[in-house]
């Protein structure tokens, strides 16, 4: 145990350095990238993919300074050429609907004024879910739409959140359709964005979002670019492994240039017999709720 505990430490350290030299190194890069930030639980529970009030306050701060936090309308917007984004644009995310978001993100996002999007489990609205083995309350339908109400925009998570993969194209059918139409019936308005559940996907089931109806969905890690499929976009994810320097460099380009390091890096772990648990802590989290 405390080997493993040291051999995590040493990750973080290296992973901190890492991105802190490819930070520095980003203003070097001419590419245009757009960060959407996945957040799932703001609350001092022992998940792993959980922010601590503080800390996410202390991002929202550094945001406030340094980037402009838009809409994914208007991400949709820019991707599909129709208008350009402010410089230094942001868009904010956050997955499953915690009621953690209502009480911890939302009077956040009304301080400065940003624009959220939460992506709703619909079957499971007021009900509770399991977040990295911590027992979790799901929003109920009278926070969501007082949220709605105050610039959140409200997204499509499925109705139970399965890994859509796994089940058959009858039941992914059901599940992505149903979640559209429960949370338009609840809220009288189109839901045109869809986030994979753990961000796992394929050809057929991004093509059974498409047909339900939506104007895009999120699925793996990294920045967006204008021109990118709509049905395949990537976030990058926000959990207790990002503290407050790895958090800036990952708005960057930083964030591409390590993933490809990263998964250099992975590939020679893979091949090393010695450390076969290590790898699995240095892929790339936001496809794992």
């Amino acid at each position: 145990m405390e080997l493993k505990r040291f051999t995590l430490r040493l990750i973080s350290i290296f992973k901190t350095a890492l991105y802190s030299i490819l930070f520095l190194l980003s203003p070097l890069s001419t590419e245009r990238y757009v960060p959407i930030l996945a957040y799932h639980s703001v609350d001092n529970n022992k998940s792993f993919f959980a922010v601590a009030p503080d800390e996410f306050q202390r991002q929202m701060a550094y945001l406030n300074s340094n980037y402009t936090v838009v809409s994914l309308e208007e991400v949709f917007e820019f991707l599909t050429g129709r208008q350009d984004l402010p410089k230094n644009p942001v868009a904010l995310t956050f997955d499953d609907g915690y009621r953690d978001n209502y009480v911890n993100v939302y009077p956040c996002a009304r301080k400065y004024g940003y624009p959220i999007a939460i992506f709703v489990i619909s079957g499971l609205v007021g009900k509770e879910m399991s977040l990295g083995g911590v027992q979790l309350r799901i929003l109920d339908w009278e926070e969501l739409r007082e949220m709605r109400k105050q610039n959140v925009m409200i997204c499509a998570h499925t109705r139970t959140h399965p890994d859509l993969r796994a089940v058959s194209t009858t039941e992914a059918t059901n599940e992505i359709q149903t979640s559209k139409i429960e949370l338009e019936k609840a809220f009288g308005q189109p839901v045109d964005y869809f986030a994979y559940p753990k961000g796992r996907y394929n050809q057929t089931i991004a093509d059974l979002v498409k047909s339900s109806g939506f104007k895009a969905a999120f699925g793996e890690e990294g920045l967006i670019r204008r021109g990118d499929n709509p049905f395949v976009l990537k976030r990058v994810s926000v959990d207790k492994s990002v503290n407050y320097l790895t958090f800036k460099a990952k708005l960057t380009v930083a964030s591409e240039w390590y993933r490809g390091l990263e998964k250099c890096g992975s590939r020679i772990v893979q091949r090393l017999r010695f450390l076969p648990r290590i790898s699995r802590h240095i892929q790339p989290s936001i496809g794992n709720s």
